[in-house]
C-alpha cells in the first residue's frame, strides 16, 4: 500500500487522485516541469526485479539462437533502458529502444547505469562477461552525453514511436522484447504490434515477452488479491483508467498465446507463474461475465512469459 505521512492510501484514493492529475491540460508541459523540480529516483527493489526479467530473458533467447551481433528491439523501454544495455552486454550489436512518448532522460539513464553497478557480480556471472570489459561499460563518464553513451552500448533511442508502423526495413531485426508492457496495450493494438514484429524480422526471428497480467492496483493496495479486477465488468472497469496511464487490458495467458500464435509465430516456449493466493480467493469470488470463459489456473496467472519464433 501507498504510504502517505502516517496513513496507509487505498487503492480509491490513488485511483481519485490520479484520475483528476489525468484531466488536468497540457500533461506534456506539466511533466517537463516536473521533471526539472523534482530530481528522478528509481527504486532499487523494481530495479533489481527487472535486471533479473532482463537476464532471464536472454538466457531463454541464447538457447534458440547466440545474440551477439543481434539486432535487438524493445517495445516499451520506459525510463531506464536496463534491458536494452543488458542486450548490449551480451553481445547485440544494435539495439532500438522504442516509446510512445518521449520518456528516457539523462538522469533517468545515468540511474539505470548505477543500478546495474551494484548488480555488476550477477550480470558478470549470468552473462559470462570479464570484469575489465563490463567495468568500462558502466563506468562513471560524466564529460560523455547521454548520447555518447547510448552509442557505445549500440543503443538507438526511438520516441515518439508506434511499434504498429516501425520506420524499418522488413526482414531487418533478430529479436524483438517487451518486459511489463503488453498489459497496458489494448488488444487490437497488440495484434497489429505483433504483425509489425513478424514484418520486421528475418525469418526465423525471435518474439520474446514477459507479461504481467495481474490487477496493477494490488500493488498500491495489499488488501486486495492479484486478479481482483476480474470482478468488474468492462463497462465498470473503465472508470479506473480515467487516468490513461493505468489502462490495463485484463487479457489472460492463453489469450497473448493464441494472439502469437495467429499473427505469424511458432511458439517455443511458454511459462506462467499461477498465484495460488489468487487462485483459492477466485472459489469465493463472482468473475465478470467476459471471464467465465476461462480455467481458474489461467484467470489466476500473474506472469506470463512468451517466445516465438517467426514462421
Amino acid at each position: 500500500m501507498v504510504r502517505l505521512g502516517a496513513f496507509t492510501m487505498r487503492w480509491q484514493m490513488k485511483w481519485l487522485i490520479d484520475s483528476v492529475k489525468g484531466m488536468l491540460p497540457f500533461q506534456a508541459q506539466l511533466r517537463r516541469i516536473k521533471d526539472r523540480i523534482v530530481p528522478y529516483r528509481s527504486n532499487p527493489r523494481f530495479d533489481e526485479h527487472t535486471i533479473k526479467q532482463g537476464l532471464r530473458q536472454v538466457e531463454w533467447l541464447s538457447v534458440v539462437r547466440p545474440l551477439r551481433g543481434a539486432k535487438v528491439l524493445e517495445i516499451g523501454s520506459g525510463w531506464q533502458p536496463m534491458i536494452p544495455m543488458l542486450f548490449s552486454l551480451a553481445g547485440a550489436s544494435r539495439v532500438y529502444l522504442t516509446d510512445s512518448n518521449v520518456l528516457l532522460r539523462p538522469a533517468s539513464f545515468e540511474a539505470a547505469l548505477s543500478s546495474l553497478r551494484v548488480h555488476r557480480d550477477l550480470i558478470m556471472r549470468t552473462l559470462n562477461i570479464d570484469t575489465q570489459s563490463l567495468a568500462h561499460a558502466l563506468r562513471v563518464a560524466p564529460k560523455l552525453s547521454m548520447q555518447d553513451r547510448l552509442a557505445e552500448f549500440g543503443l538507438i533511442y526511438l520516441a515518439p514511436c508506434d511499434c504498429r508502423r516501425l520506420d524499418l526495413p522488413a526482414n531487418s531485426l533478430d529479436v524483438i522484447t517487451s518486459t511489463a508492457c503488453l498489459e497496458h496495450v489494448p488488444p487490437d493494438v497488440i495484434e497489429d504490434i505483433f504483425r509489425e514484429s513478424c514484418r520486421v524480422l528475418r525469418p526465423g526471428g525471435l518474439a520474446c515477452h514477459l507479461i504481467d497480467p495481474s490487477d496493477h492496483w494490488e500493488h498500491q493496495d495489499k488488501r486486495l488479491t492479484r486478479v481482483n479486477f476480474l470482478k468488474y465488468s468492462d463497462r465498470v472497469f473503465r472508470w479506473t483508467y480515467i487516468n490513461s496511464l493505468h489502462y490495463q487490458n485484463r487479457l489472460r495467458h492463453s489469450e497473448y498465446l493464441d494472439m502469437l500464435q495467429r499473427t505469424g509465430f511458432r511458439l517455443i516456449r511458454e511459462q506462467q507463474e499461477v498465484d495460488e493466493r489468487s487462485l483459492r480467493g477466485l472459489a469465493h469470488m463472482t468473475v465478470a461475465a467476459r471471464f467465465r470463459r476461462f480455467q481458474p489456473e489461467d484467470l489466476a496467472t500473474v506472469e506470463t512469459f512468451l517466445l516465438g519464433a517467426k514462421r
